[in-house]
C-alpha cells in the first residue's frame, strides 16, 4: 500500500530524509552521544508528523459531505483531543464517524501488533524527554527508523479507511 495523500506523503519523505541526514551526522562521531540526541529529536519530529497527519486525514474525511457546520465541529473536536495518538484514541475518533471504521482499524491493528507497539514507543520516548529529561538516552537512529517504518502502515490504513 502507498500513501496517496500528497501532504502526508511529503511529510513522511521529510522524516525519511531527516533520518538519513542524522545517521550520516552520527556516524561521523561514533563515540559520542550525538546519535542518541539526534534519535530523540527525530522521534519527537515523527510524533508531531503522526499527530498532524492523522488529524489531517480525519479532517479531510469530515469535509466529504460538504457540510461546513459538521466539518467545523469535527475539526474543533479533533484539535482539542488528538495529541499523542494511540490505538485506543484512534479507534475512539474513528468510532465517532461510524463503528465500522473503528472496527476496520481494530481488525488491521491488534493492541500488541508491531505497528501499535512502535506508535506507543514513539509516544513514550517523547513523553520521557518532555517530563523526565535527556539524561538516559539509549535510543538509536536505527530504533527510530524502525519505528518510522512500522508506523507508516497505520497512516496507509487510515487513509484507506477514510477515503
Amino acid at each position: 500500500m502507498v500513501i496517496r495523500n500528497v501532504e502526508v506523503s511529503a511529510k513522511l519523505g521529510e522524516i525519511s530524509s531527516l533520518l538519513q541526514d542524522c545517521k550520516k551526522w552520527a556516524s561521523a562521531q561514533p563515540n559520542s552521544s550525538l546519535g542518541a540526541h539526534l534519535a530523540t529529536y527525530v522521534d519527537v519530529c515523527l510524533l508531531g508528523v503522526l499527530e498532524e497527519r492523522i488529524e489531517l486525514l480525519l479532517r479531510q474525511r469530515a469535509w466529504k459531505p460538504n457540510d461546513k457546520y459538521i466539518a467545523n465541529y469535527i475539526e474543533g473536536d479533533l484539535r482539542q483531543s488528538f495529541k499523542n495518538p494511540k490505538r485506543g484514541k484512534i479507534c475512539e475518533v474513528l468510532g465517532k464517524f461510524g463503528p465500522d471504521l473503528a472496527d476496520a482499524f481494530r481488525a488491521k491493528f491488534s493492541p500488541t501488533c508491531s505497528e501499535i507497539n512502535a506508535l506507543e514507543s514513539i509516544n513514550s520516548i517523547k513523553n520521557n524527554l518532555a517530563h523526565v529529561g535527556a539524561y538516559d538516552l539509549k535510543l538509536t537512529l536505527q530504533d527510530v527508523e524502525d519505528y518510522f517504518n512500522r508506523v507508516v502502515p497505520i497512516l496507509e490504513v487510515l487513509e484507506s479507511i477514510l477515503s
